[in-house]
């Protein structure tokens, strides 16, 4: 039997990421949960903030932004970047700041993978203010990387170890792979 829970968006687990702007000249990272894919081809992500968020200024001024995906090792300071604003704390001098082509997306050399975002669009709903992000280059420490097929490529998600977050208000980190998509169900219709 099934019980109701309430309006609650169970959509777990959370990859969380520090979404990067420049802001007044400065590098500025704000910590979100709500943030997501929205398509491979062409590559587009989202993330969602609070209309009043310090980042948010940085993006609409630059149309620009960078997703940072942190190590379980960093969650302190991720933890850190979502309690201050950077109105008052000068959240750029935390981490190796590094930029590509878009001069308003900084990026945190010690997360394992970084993405660099072109705003393509922005809307409002209620008090929330959303962005739709091109990925304009996905950037990865070597270290975290393997070579496949004579590429360089991301490894399973247990050597990237992303921080995750769940609305128990408690982080977690990847479990072991199961099995491949689109392939572990090509059995069950037979």
């Amino acid at each position: 039997m099934k019980i109701k829970l309430g309006r609650i968006p169970y959509v777990y687990p959370i990859p969380m990421a520090l979404a990067g702007a420049l802001v007044e000249g400065k590098p500025n990272f704000e910590l979100v949960g709500d943030t997501g894919l929205m398509g491979v081809n062409p590559p587009l992500v989202y993330v969602s903030s609070s209309r009043e968020h310090y980042t948010n200024r940085g993006i609409v001024e630059h149309q620009a932004f960078s997703l940072n995906f942190p190590h379980s090792g960093m969650m302190a300071i991720a933890d850190y970047c979502g309690i201050v604003s950077g109105r008052e704390v000068d959240k750029g001098i935390l981490f190796e700041v590094f930029y590509g082509e878009l001069l308003g997306a900084p990026m945190i050399a010690e997360c394992p993978v970084n993405l660099e975002c072109k705003v393509v669009h922005e809307f409002s709903i209620q008090h929330r203010q959303v962005f739709v992000g091109e990925v304009l280059q996905a950037y990865a420490s070597e270290d975290y990387t393997e070579l496949r097929d004579g590429k360089r490529a991301l490894p399973d998600l247990t050597r990237l170890d992303p921080l995750l977050y769940a609305l128990d208000n408690r982080y977690y980190t990847i479990g072991k792979p199961i099995g491949f998509g689109y392939q572990e169900g090509k059995p069950v219709g037979k």
